[in-house]
């Protein structure tokens, strides 16, 4: 089994005394949850295998694959969202789950994660908290509409308790030939493209270009309704785009940034994830 050492117990217990009410989030026999032991942890990590390993080819390290569980050196340091769904009796109840990544946090391991695909340098300079979002996955037969709403009440409560000022992440289109996906890279870029003063951009020797197709090629409304639901979902609520993609060719994916500050979403999704909000799969 991964080894979890002292600092990761010590953070634990910390956390498991700091749950306010997050668990107050359901919805039926779902509830969201922070996980608070190394068995949730490791039902997270499991899901993942399954989603990113199994369903969408990443090529996982030797390590991974011995253990059937996605993991690196920052789960560590993140805090664990998950959703649970009571009702069921099989050995790994999490269907849905995101990685969070306080700045407070990422000091202690020295950077986050997108800081290897994306210079962050313009987020960094932000005063406050800020929230990486990452490693996000929904069991196949729990992707609706209902769980990523539980799955983002779990993301407002956080960023209230911890008063973050701006989230950000990596979020994925998948495969790893950016062509499949020109037209869409550029209505991102041409109709969601970050401010200067927010603006990320891909790193030197992973650039790639996005705004590739003219604009009065592109069908917008076609476009927005075909983004994958992940980065679909980011863009409702406000979010904009970092300058260029990358591939990742381990999780085969072409990644963009993707950032949200917290003042930017609307009156209408804030009260949506809001954690007393209820769910629906209406639109």
């Amino acid at each position: 089994m991964p080894y979890y050492g002292p600092r990761y117990q010590s953070y634990q217990r910390r956390l498991f005394a700091a749950q306010w009410n997050i668990d107050d989030i359901r919805s039926g026999p779902l509830q969201v949850t922070l996980a608070r032991t190394e068995k949730e942890i490791k039902w997270a990590k499991e899901l993942r295998y399954k989603v990113f390993v199994k369903e969408m080819g990443a090529r996982p390290s030797r390590k991974i694959l011995k253990f059937r569980q996605d993991s690196d050196e920052f789960d560590e340091y993140c805090d664990h969202l998950l959703v649970i769904d009571r009702s069921v009796a099989r050995k790994n109840p999490v269907v849905g789950t995101y990685r969070l990544l306080r700045r407070s946090r990422a000091m202690e391991i020295g950077r986050f994660y997108s800081e290897g695909e994306f210079d962050m340098s313009p987020i960094l300079k932000i005063r406050g908290e800020l929230l990486e979002l990452g490693r996000s996955c929904v069991h196949a037969h729990y992707r609706n509409r209902s769980t990523m709403q539980l799955l983002w009440r779990g993301i407002g409560a956080y960023v209230r308790h911890y008063d973050i000022k701006l989230l950000f992440g990596c979020a994925s289109f998948p495969g790893a030939d950016p062509e499949e996906h020109a037209a869409h890279l550029s209505y991102l870029y041409n109709n969601h493209l970050a401010t200067p003063e927010i603006r990320t951009s891909a790193l030197p020797g992973q650039y790639v270009k996005m705004n590739t197709v003219s604009p009065e090629l592109l069908d917008s409304s076609k476009l927005a309704a075909t983004l994958p639901p992940l980065i679909k979902g980011y863009i409702r609520i406000g979010a904009m785009i970092g300058d260029g993609a990358v591939v990742d060719y381990a999780y085969n994916t072409t990644d963009v940034c993707i950032i949200l500050k917290t003042e930017l979403i609307t009156d209408k999704y804030a009260q949506r994830y809001s954690p007393n909000a209820e769910c629906s799969d209406a639109e």
